[in-house]
């Protein structure tokens, strides 16, 4: 099914599915069409299905990064929609005040200047009447030239703006196609799991459970050894309880929100952000409070230690600072395949937490299961 939900001006998608599938995401050879899973192995299965939610990912990261182009479009957008007034008030301002200036003119009865002065009783008067003449004609001048100013200044606007709603509807037509795209390969993963046996369902549910367990285990081993260590040292940190593991398959429910981990500064704070989110369920262009896609998350939990990002991994990275794979540190970015198209958070001894894909939540998983491309430090 595909639900709409409004949130940072995003249409977000929701694409469920019964069973889950195990490990990396395995990339498979461009082909529309995926042979009839009765006739293929359950791990060749799993390799076409997460091939089209690897793609799915790809597709909504993209759309995500689109998006971001369009909120920056529509800033610029309203601040040419407030100089485009300004600049109208001005122009229209200083018609009236030609128009007033013309009226009193007219009032004045202005007269051919030769026949003043032969008229004129008093050369002096005359003088000095033309001198006021010429100081009129320079502030008409004046104001025809701020006129015209004005006027070009206030084309110029216009056009800014008319060429950035250009921008704005190409934005949302490209990633309005993504969005679809990214659905269509979602439904056509949910289609082979569902064609599949009890069985083979049963027997992938139950290899994908083992996986999250192993995964959650290590790494609550790993925070209390750590909680141990800190207090054997006088660091005062706290252990981080076991995340439950849902014992069937399918989106898991969250999990009472963890104690911050051991450490201190952002980091810190951004991965104990991100263990509170651990199973909630994964939704295309979901940005919280309830549900996330990769970058969603890793915007979230940043933006709990004060710090923005943009809804995009790639963009993520683009305006992070760069670390090597030996300095990285909780809370850091870890970026995955070759594109950059999925990123999580680093929890520390070789693990993170990241929003996998639709059907599944917010888990824990080793960095090695997926293809390592990069890390940055926020802020």
């Amino acid at each position: 099914m595909t639900t709409r939900r409004a949130r940072s001006g995003r249409a977000l998608f929701v694409v469920g599915t019964t069973t889950a599938t195990l490990a990396a995401l395995v990339a498979l050879p461009g082909s529309s069409s995926y042979a009839d899973p009765s006739t293929r192995s359950i791990g060749e299965v799993r390799q076409q299905v997460d091939a089209l939610y690897e793609k799915a990912e790809k597709v909504t990261e993209q759309a995500n990064e689109l998006g971001d182009k369009m909120t920056a479009i529509n800033r610029r957008v309203r601040t040419l929609d407030a100089d485009v007034t300004r600049q109208q008030q001005r122009v229209s301002a200083l018609r009236g005040d030609i128009g007033q200036f013309a009226a009193a003119q007219y009032r004045a009865g202005n007269v051919d200047m030769t026949a003043q002065l032969a008229v004129s009783k008093n050369p002096n008067e005359y003088l000095a009447r033309m001198r006021t003449v010429k100081v009129v004609d320079a502030q008409q001048g004046d104001m025809l030239r701020q006129l015209q100013e004005g006027q070009k200044r206030l084309a110029e606007q216009r056009a800014a703006r008319s060429a950035e709603l250009a921008s704005y509807r190409e934005a949302k037509s490209q990633a309005d196609a993504r969005r679809k795209t990214a659905v269509r390969n979602a439904a056509e993963a949910k289609a082979l799991l569902e064609r599949l046996t009890a069985e083979q369902k049963r027997r992938i549910a139950a290899a994908e459970r083992a996986a999250q367990e192993k995964a959650a285990r290590e790494q609550a081993a790993r925070d209390r050894a750590q909680s141990r260590s800190n207090r054997s040292t006088g660091g005062g940190g706290r252990s981080t309880p076991k995340t439950d593991i849902p014992s069937n398959p399918g989106p898991a429910p969250a999990p009472a929100p963890a104690p911050a981990p051991s450490g201190s500064g952002r980091g810190a704070t951004a991965l104990a952000f991100a263990k509170a989110q651990l199973g909630e369920p994964y939704v295309f262009g979901a940005d919280g409070p309830n549900s996330w896609d990769c970058s969603g998350l890793t915007m979230g939990a940043w933006r709990a230690a004060g710090v923005s990002l943009p809804h995009s991994s790639r963009s993520q990275y683009a305006i992070s600072t760069k670390i090597s794979k030996s300095q990285l540190q909780i809370g850091d970015l870890v970026l995955f395949y070759s594109d950059r198209h999925h990123v999580g958070i680093y929890a520390g001894n070789g693990m993170v937490i990241h929003a996998p894909r639709p059907g599944k939540t917010v888990e824990y998983i080793k960095m090695k299961y997926m293809p390592y491309a990069g890390a940055v430090r926020p802020g």
